[in-house]
Parts: C-alpha cells; structure tokens; sequence
C-alpha cells in the first residue's frame, strides 16, 4: 500500500498506462488467436489445464521471423496477421503494454536463442530478434550437459522457479539447429484482498470425486456478464487487469468454454453495454493448477505443417547451412496459483529446430464448487493466462 500511494508509482503508472491504452486497441485484431489456441490447449477429461496465450503468440511470432515462403504464411495466418511488418509492430506493443516490475506488480517478459556453435547463422536475423524481441542468444553444443544446465537455469530463473518440474526436463538433442524459448513471469494482487480468516473447507466437486478444499469468500457489487452457456465475473488486480471466473450454466461441458468466443467477449462485456453490478456472494477456492503441453499436433490443426516437415519447411532467414530444417519440437508449460493476496503465474514455451440469457435476480450467488475456466488479463486486455480446473486435492 505505502508504493501504491507513492510518488514513485505515480510516475511509473503515468507512462506505463499510455503504453497499456495503445495496447488495448490491438486486443481485438489478436482474440480470434487466443480463442483458437485456448480452443487447442485447454480441452480434456479429468486432466486440469492451463497455458498462456500471449506468451504463446510471442514464441510464434519468433518463428515466423526466422521462416519465409508459405512456412511464414501459415504463421502468419494462424496469428491472424497481414505480414510481418505488422506482427513485429504487434509484438513491440504487446511488450510495452505487459511489461512491469514494481513492488507489488511483476508482468516480466523474456526471450531467449540457443544456438548450436557449429552452425552458421545469418546475423541480420539474430540482430532483428535481439532488436524487436529483446532475445538474448547463448551459443554451444547441443546435447551437452553444460548448455541443457544453461537453458535450464535460464528458464527457470525466468519462470520464478514456479515450473521447475518441468524445467528439469528440458534438454536439445544433439543435432539441434537453434532452440527458441519464450517466457513470462506474473505476480499481482488482488485491488480487495480475500480476509484469510473467512477462508473454510468446502465441498469441490470435481469430475474424478468430491474433495475437501479450502475456500475464500467474499460479497461485492461486481459486474456479472451471463450467457445461455454460463455466468462470468471478474476480480480486480492492483496495476494489472483482472481474473475472470466462468462457470458453466447446468448441462454445458465446461470444455465448451474453451472455444466459446463469448470468453473473450465477457472480457470487455461485448454486447452488454450497460453490464449490471450485482451484490455478488463470492466463493472462489485456493489452487494451484500447472501442465505441460506438446503444441506439434494443436499447431497442425491450426494450419501450420509446412514448418513440422523437413520437405517442405522454409527457414532460409535462420541459416544457409541446410535446406532441410524443421520445428523438430514445440512444447509449452504453465502455472497458475491463487490465494487470498492475488495471483501468481509464469508460462515458456520452447521450439526446437532440428534437420532432416436469463434475467438475473438483484442478489446471485457464484460458488466455483464444479469444474470452471478462468482466464487472467493484463491491463490492456492481453489475455496472459486461462485454464479449466476440473479437479482439486
């Protein structure tokens, strides 16, 4: 509180909030993005789910960078983007309006490049993404023991160490071109703070079993946007954008949400241009959901193959040593945790290159005691992370 009501946070909002407004503008050309990957990533049975859309986009557009022909178009088209004049001007954006490092708000974005030592790269193409990327470059040999370390500690220094179970197994085969790893750090709090003393065991019931977990709890005047498919209210953090909470209306999969584009609409309250403020009875149970994901088959029904296959790819800005590179791996890992403080969450995302409506009452109540999506927004309405928690211990 005593850095909120600071001189010091002043001048820092003042030009940070500039850069958020002309962030905001670029959400709407980036959200049919977000719901297909979401669409991909957060689908399953019992298994909760959780990625990062925008740090996602950022890895994908340092792939688009280092390909050409219809490999770059393919990129290009799954972004949502005309060329890649435009996606760079995206991502100088998108960077400004996300990045932050103050006491009580950390939004820290970071790239970085593993390059193998034997190979000869085009060095205006590692320039660009030192330039409109901010990519550090770390240069060895692949399949070694010292440069696994090395991009181990990168990433998990990067990630706040919140996802060093994964971390642990990251490793580049030893006939890899260039690894590309892509991540972000979040930690916020909540503008109203839960009061811990309220917090008491509750009934989760989840799609394996019933459970016992710890709920926090609340009442507020809050914006509620509601759908045929589910009820929605989001939760303020300070310097950031907010946690919005869905929970499925009764006979709706909550993996129907995950490619319902009323999602994002919720968001900015699309099509409720006067959202009506309920006195809202809030339970929302303490978690902590992480998972990793294989992203070869979602980029594959998302239109990108010729970058998977060594016959038809094109990464000629990358290097002229072969012909034949291809994305040999793509995975992405992610944490979300919340508590009665606020939120904390972090996200990479690595791609290896080898060769070869009903009327609401005045008074509602919203417990989340059955499977939800959440989705957590930046202060310009990037959408930083979602997932569907189906299960908690």
């Amino acid at each position: 509180q005593e850095f909120l009501q600071s001189d010091e946070h002043w001048n820092w909002w003042q030009p940070y909030r500039e850069k958020v407004e002309k962030s905001k503008i670029l959400q709407e050309d980036i959200q049919d993005y977000y719901s297909a990957i979401m669409g991909k990533l957060l689908v399953s049975e019992d298994t909760n789910t959780v990625c990062s859309p925008l740090n996602t986009y950022i890895a994908f557009a340092m792939l688009a960078e280092v390909s050409d022909g219809n490999t770059r178009k393919q990129i290009l088209d799954m972004l949502n983007v005309k060329d890649i004049e435009t996606l760079r001007t995206n991502i100088k954006t998108l960077w400004e309006g996300n990045y932050a490092d103050t006491p009580v708000f950390k939004s820290l974005l970071a790239n970085s490049l593993w390059l193998n030592q034997s190979v000869s790269y085009k060095t205006d193409t590692l320039q660009l993404l030192a330039d409109q990327y901010y990519a550090s470059s770390f240069s060895g040999t692949p399949g070694t023991e010292e440069m696994d370390e090395s991009l181990q500690t990168w990433t998990d220094q990067n990630t706040g160490g919140l996802l060093s179970e994964y971390v642990k197994n990251m490793k580049l085969s030893p006939d890899t071109v260039l690894a590309m790893v892509s991540t972000i750090y979040y930690k916020a709090m909540w503008t109203e703070p839960f009061v811990s003393e309220e917090t008491n065991e509750q009934i989760f019931h989840g799609t394996k079993a019933d459970t016992t977990v710890n709920m926090m709890h609340k009442t507020a005047l809050i914006p509620v946007y509601q759908t045929d498919a589910f009820t929605s209210i989001g939760l303020n953090l300070n310097d950031s954008g907010a946690m919005y909470f869905y929970l499925p209306n009764n006979g709706t999969d909550v993996n129907a949400l995950a490619s319902d584009p009323d999602i994002i609409n919720a968001l900015h309250y699309r099509d409720q241009t006067d959202p009506v403020s309920y006195e809202v009875h809030l339970s929302v149970p303490k978690f902590k959901v992480s998972g990793t994901t294989d992203l070869k088959k979602s980029l594959t029904e998302l239109g990108i193959t010729d970058a998977l296959d060594p016959a038809r790819s094109d990464f000629t800005p990358l290097t002229t040593d072969s012909t034949n590179i291809f994305l040999s791996s793509a995975d992405h890992s992610a944490l979300v945790e919340i508590d009665e403080e606020g939120v904390t969450g972090a996200a990479y995302t690595e791609l290896a290159f080898g060769m070869g409506a009903i009327l609401p009452e005045d008074s509602i109540d919203f417990v989340l005691d059955r499977p939800f999506m959440f989705v957590i927004t930046g202060q310009a309405g990037s959408v930083l992370f979602s997932g569907i928690v189906r299960n908690l211990e």
